[in-house]
This record gives C-alpha cells, structure tokens and sequence, in this order.
C-alpha cells in the first residue's frame, strides 16, 4: 500500500508507469478507481473556449501548442506535473493559481484572480480582477488531484462523457486498464462500487496469468 498521489500513467506497451508525487511505479495491469472528479471552474470564456485554445489534458494537446505561450490553471501537484509536460514542447508556461496559494515549484506562478478568457477566434488573452491582463495562446485547467477522466484522455481509453466505457469484465478498450466505482457512471453507491472492485479485481489478475501463459 503506498500512499501518493498520482499524476500521470504512461503506456509503454507490455507495462505502464504510473507517476506520483513519490516517484514512478511500474505496472502490468492498473484499475482506475478515483471517483468522480467534482472540482470545476466557473470563469467565463472556458466553456466558450474549450477545443479552440482550452484544454485538459497536456500530453493529449501539447503538439497543437509548439513554440506558444501557454499557461495552466491550478495550485497543486497536478498543476506542476502538466507544467513539466509542456515545458518541453512550448515556448512558456505559467501557472496560474486563480487566488490561491501559490504552489512550490520551478515554474513562473501569477496568483491573481482570473475575471475571464478571452479571445476571438481562439484564445487570446486572460483578464484578472485587477484590471491587469496576460497574452496567452492556449489555457489547460488542472485543478485539484488528476482523476479517472484525466487518466483515460491521456491513454486514449474511451469515456461516455466523463465516464470510463467498460465491457462486463470491467475492462476497458486498452488492454490492461481497468475501471470500477463512480467513474463508470450508473448508480452511485457504495454496494456498486464493491461489486464492480471485486470483479476488476479478479480481470486484472486474469489478464496478468494470461500474460505469463503467452510468455
């Protein structure tokens, strides 16, 4: 049992990586089993903007912001991994904490309130509460702890909305990962989420047999 918070999952074919807060653990099979992830964010212009300049997730969207000025809005260890992420890829990126307290890391933090995000065509700009205002040409939000949802745009696992597609094993499209509980949608309780744990237990042990029978 670790406890540690996990940023991103990696697929590298025969394993995955799961990063954390407490450094990379290597998995054959994973079960994702987050809940469902409530935190929003109530600025005008995301909702406008989200596929024009908006986005939520780095390694998904990365490529469409090469050699541009991003930032990202959030104040935690999710935040700060999406951060690393794009630093490689755009020509800046700041992190943007919407009034909260400021996260500690390397990276260029503005903690003013966010008023809007504004823009024509696409992004454009950011407007703070104070009158000031930041050129921007795209915005990921990454509030809060990354979620079920964020893990499975990342791995290209199909979803239904915000929930996770699963077959009757609890599988999902990409072999291996499984999902169980709040992110599959449909009843939300306790007794669903027991029901629906123990058998992508019993998948993901299956899956790894299998995976020694074929070696």
């Amino acid at each position: 049992m670790k406890e540690a918070e996990v940023v991103g999952i990696e697929n590298l074919g025969k394993h995955f990586n799961v990063k954390t807060d407490k450094g990379d653990f290597e998995a054959k099979s994973i079960i994702l089993s987050t809940g469902n992830k409530k935190i929003t964010i109530d600025i005008p212009g995301v909702k406008e903007f989200e596929g024009r300049g908006i986005s939520y997730c780095a390694i998904c969207d990365a490529f469409f912001f090469r050699n541009k000025n991003v930032a990202i809005i959030g104040n935690g260890k999710f935040a700060i991994s999406e951060a690393r992420e794009l630093s490689h890829i755009v020509q800046s990126v700041k992190i943007l904490s919407n009034g909260l307290e400021a996260p500690d890391c390397d990276y260029e933090v503005n903690t003013k309130k966010i008023k809007s995000i504004e823009g024509n065509e696409k992004v454009e700009k950011i407007e703070f509460e104070d009158g000031s205002s930041m050129s921007i040409d795209g915005v990921f939000i990454a509030l809060g702890e990354a979620g079920a949802s964020d893990f499975a745009k990342t791995l290209g696992i199909f979803q239904d909305g915000q929930n996770i597609k699963v077959n009757e094993n609890f599988e999902t499209n990409l072999p291996g990962v499984f999902a169980c509980g709040n992110v599959t949608g449909g009843l939300l309780q306790v007794s669903k989420a027991v029901y629906e744990g123990a058998k992508a237990g019993l998948s993901a042990v299956n899956y790894i047999r299998n995976m020694k029978g074929e070696n």
